[in-house]
């Protein structure tokens, strides 16, 4: 499910003395299986980005066109606007904040009942989703707001999943976590991205970006600046005061490590500690 912008534009409070252009005439195709995160400052336009590809937010002028469905400002005609909530599921920053049946089951199982799915096949997927993001069985029927937060986080995700979108939207989904927290949530994503699902995640974590992105998409001001690979981000050094971004240690450590004239690392192929151990041992065993 490829999503594509085209020419689009978006205006808070249009026509009015508040008038603010988030969004300023984006071209950008997302492929479809990749794992595109978008960076920028707060205030870039990247909540405001993704909000179009559900229809939450209407283009003020300009499309997205979302394998087929296009997302205009005649939205209003388009009659297969829930086939296309269905098949692109966004999850919020601090998802647990969505919760609100009496039980994890009942909340995770309404998303597909509120799309026509029968009570039995809803709990079905809703069991298949929790099983996948790591929640046990003993706490179905029991009250999310008991939970602890990373499991609330979890039951709010899986709420998402059980519609099987297509296409995952996630805004800043490790925010608040602590570190092993921020990496049991990115294993999760990354598996979900490996059974064959479409991510695009809004993130300021630089180490998720190079260790987790196919694609990287940079927006400032509300324009996309720059579309490529994780590494490129970090050769070109501007980037780092336009973006106030910090480069991964890693990256760091194998910029210096090639400074010094007795190593070649490829930085495209350094993803994490790991990665580089590996390019480091090849380039020792050349010698």
């Amino acid at each position: 499910m490829p999503i594509v912008f085209s020419h689009l534009n978006y205006i808070y409070s249009s026509k009015t003395p508040l008038e603010f252009s988030a969004l300023k005439d984006i071209n950008l195709e997302i492929k479809d299986n990749s794992f595109t995160m978008i960076v920028g400052h707060t205030g870039s336009g990247k909540s405001t980005l993704v909000q179009q590809v559900n229809a939450l937010l209407i283009p003020t002028d300009g499309e997205v066109n979302v394998n087929g469905i296009i997302v205009d400002k005649n939205v209003k005609k388009l009659k297969n606007i829930k086939e296309l909530r269905k098949g692109v599921g966004l999850v919020f920053q601090f998802p647990e904040y969505q919760l609100f049946e009496d039980t994890v089951l009942k909340d995770v199982s309404f998303g597909p009942k509120n799309f026509g799915v029968s009570e039995e096949e809803s709990i079905k997927l809703a069991k298949e989703a929790l099983s996948l993001v790591g929640i046990q069985e003993d706490l179905f029927e029991r009250s999310p707001f008991e939970l602890s937060g990373g499991q609330k986080r979890r039951v709010a995700i899986a709420g998402i999943i059980a519609l099987n979108p297509k296409v995952l939207i996630l805004d800043e989904p490790t925010a608040g976590l602590d570190p092993q927290g921020s990496r049991e949530m990115m294993k999760l994503f990354s598996k979900i991205h490996e059974m064959g699902t479409t991510i695009v995640m809004i993130t300021h974590d630089m180490d998720n970006v190079l260790k987790y992105a196919s694609d990287v998409v940079v927006l400032v001001k509300g324009e996309v600046i720059k579309f490529c690979k994780p590494y490129e981000i970090f050769l070109d050094e501007d980037n780092f005061a336009k973006l106030s971004i910090e480069e991964p240690l890693v990256i760091k450590m194998a910029k210096k490590l090639n400074k010094s004239g007795k190593y070649h690392i490829q930085l495209d192929k350094v993803k994490d500690i790991d990665t580089l151990v590996e390019q480091i041992a090849k380039e020792v065993s050349y010698e």
